[in-house]
């Protein structure tokens, strides 16, 4: 089964000629938008596994769903079917998907503002504004930071002589935030003094390692020695 209204769907564009009131159009238009993103996130959380920032905007794009989907019961407007699970291919990289997620949340945020110039339902027009605003100001801010760390992980890793491909293996909770917060250091300092070399060509988890230890050599040469002093006499 196919939408009635499909070519008018995939344009994303409101058609005053077509034979369907605005209302009807923006609705079922916004709407189809949503669920191409749920479905383009859901496949990227099943190939990479749920992570940030994925995992979280998911979540929020049900919610998008489920709030265009009031609106359309309470205007009495059929919701569209939605073909995106069986049609959605998602990039082969993770900075892939992020840069396209990013051109996603970008178009998503004109296509509201799009909408909003046709229609005057003060609440349509909230929820319109309210999933715009979360598109431009939360989900694309996300994206963008996610998209940073990226690229400072596969610039770390080229440093090393790694392919930007293993950038992304996954060493345990632990090393993969110390090998992202070396990779961000690396991108903003160029180099980490003395140490810079050792951190570049070291596993993270042997990194892990030498950071616990530091801190307790650290704590042991600040804490107040317990023995008693020698006599000097």
């Amino acid at each position: 089964m196919i939408n009635h209204d499909e070519t008018l769907l995939r344009r994303r564009r409101i058609d005053p000629q077509a034979p369907w009131p605005i209302l009807h159009q923006a609705l079922r238009i916004a709407l189809y938008d949503e669920y191409a993103a749920r479905a383009f996130y859901a496949r990227v959380i099943e190939a990479f596994g749920p992570r940030p920032p994925f995992a979280n905007i998911v979540a929020a794009e049900q919610k998008h769903i489920d709030a265009l989907g009031e609106l359309c019961a309470r205007y009495g407007v059929p919701r569209p079917i939605d073909p995106f699970p069986a049609e959605t291919a998602i990039e082969a990289s993770w900075r892939g998907n992020l840069e396209r997620a990013i051109a996603g949340e970008i178009a998503n945020g004109t296509l509201y503002g799009h909408l909003l110039g046709f229609v005057g339902e003060p609440d349509v027009r909230q929820v319109f504004f309210n999933l715009q605003t979360a598109s431009t100001d939360e989900h694309l801010a996300a994206f963008g930071q996610a998209l940073e760390r990226a690229l400072a992980l596969e610039h770390w890793h080229a440093q090393q002589g790694i392919p930007a491909h293993q950038a992304y293996v996954r060493h345990g909770p632990l090393s993969n935030a110390l090998e992202q917060g070396l990779a961000m250091l690396a991108r903003q300092h160029s180099a980490f003094g003395l140490i810079g070399p050792l951190a570049r060509a070291a596993h993270p988890a042997m990194l892990l390692g030498m950071v616990v230890g530091g801190v307790a050599v650290h704590y042991l040469r600040q804490a107040p020695s317990t023995l008693p002093a020698e006599s000097t006499s």
